[in-house]
């Protein structure tokens, strides 16, 4: 179980759309996806499996505001409809040997390093690549192998990206499975990579919320108290260009974070991400954005290893952001109707996150 609260304050004005490109997942915004300052909670999260070696079941539920803006759609059905709404995982699994683990139902996208799970980043939120250009989830058949200690295979057939039914997106009309697979390999403990990604067999449909083909790729080094990741992906969407080309989207993030201590830490991201949209401005989007987070780590007296018990964590973040088009919300020009807001093309957030977690 966990709680995630925050206080915030951001330069997007009030009653404006946060972003016009929507690629931040909380904090700084409401669940309407209006600019925000002040206080808030993101999530709300309980966790639950049952595992007797070779059956069990793994559930996980979120709410808050982070879990709308988590399920929502710009087009098609809403997760509301369909009933998963506060679905963050939900699968059935079998071991036929045990090197093998087959699941069937809802499970988390293998792509990319950051997690919904705040504490677990270097940052406190979330960044725009993890957010706008990878999947978040999946409905389907997955297969885990553990080919051998350094090395492991995963692949899944799915119901398309971020939906549990086919009959979610275009009424239905197109019912064709998206393929998804990952190789990850560690020779050692300081070194990893993972390559993935999904391929939509209704390319020609350009369904599967734009991830007609998709690319992932990750390094992390751990040296010391220090990790650092460099995660790549590529996005290419048949006809999704606003000129009616083939739309591609790309980004990358580098993210590190530093321990101290047990108690004290350190986090810092950059990234860059280019997209062929038009948000007002042109027809390529362009984006970077620069994070600072300070961390603290509280453990009970009663617990002599912060890895074992109940965390309290507190961490302050500095947001920067800039891209080459206005997409952030600056004056909503006393109404509400959001075709009044004037926008700008930078933008800054501070933000103070505590989160309570009984799950290290």
């Amino acid at each position: 179980m966990f709680v995630d609260a925050y206080g915030a304050w951001q330069t997007g004005g009030s009653g404006t759309v946060a972003t016009a490109s929507n690629h931040r997942m909380f904090s700084g915004q409401g669940a309407n996806l209006r600019a925000e300052n002040g206080f808030s909670l993101a999530f709300l999260g309980f966790d639950a499996s049952y595992d007797a070696g070779d059956i069990g079941a793994v559930a996980a539920l979120r709410f808050g505001q982070g879990a709308a803006i988590y399920h929502y759609k710009s087009e098609g059905d809403s997760d509301l409809d369909f009933g998963v709404d506060h679905l963050y995982e939900a699968y059935a699994l079998w071991r036929p040997h045990a090197a093998l683990e087959l699941d069937a139902g809802l499970f988390l996208s293998p792509y990319g390093v950051e997690v919904i799970e705040s504490w677990r980043n270097p940052n406190y939120t979330r960044g725009a690549v993890g957010n706008y250009a990878q999947p978040n989830w999946h409905t389907g058949l997955r297969a885990i192998w553990q080919i051998s200690d350094q090395l492991d295979a995963l692949g899944f057939v799915a119901a398309g990206t971020n939906i549990v039914s086919e009959a979610q997106e275009g009424s239905g009309l197109d019912q064709t499975p998206t393929l998804g697979a990952q190789l990850a390999y560690a020779p050692n403990d300081v070194v990893s990579f993972a390559l993935g990604g999904l391929l939509a067999l209704d390319r020609r449909y350009n369904g599967d919320g734009g991830f007609d083909s998709f690319a992932d790729f990750i390094t992390t080094v751990h040296v010391g108290a220090l990790t650092a990741s460099l995660n790549a992906d590529l996005i290419a969407t048949r006809d999704g260009a606003p000129s009616g080309d083939d739309r591609y989207c790309w980004g990358a993030a580098l993210i590190a974070g530093y321990r101290l201590d047990g108690r004290f830490g350190l986090g810092a991201r950059a990234e860059y991400l280019r997209d062929d949209v038009d948000y007002g401005g042109g027809d390529v989007w362009e984006l970077v954005t620069g994070t600072v987070t300070l961390d603290l780590r509280l453990s009970p007296l009663a617990v002599d290893d912060a890895t074992d018990g109940p965390l309290l964590v507190l961490r302050w973040e500095n947001r920067w952001e800039k891209s080459n088009q206005a997409i952030y919300g600056e004056d909503a020009r006393g109404t509400a109707d959001v075709a009044d807001d004037a926008y700008s093309d930078a933008w800054f957030e501070s933000v103070l996150g505590v989160v309570f977690t009984t799950e290290p």
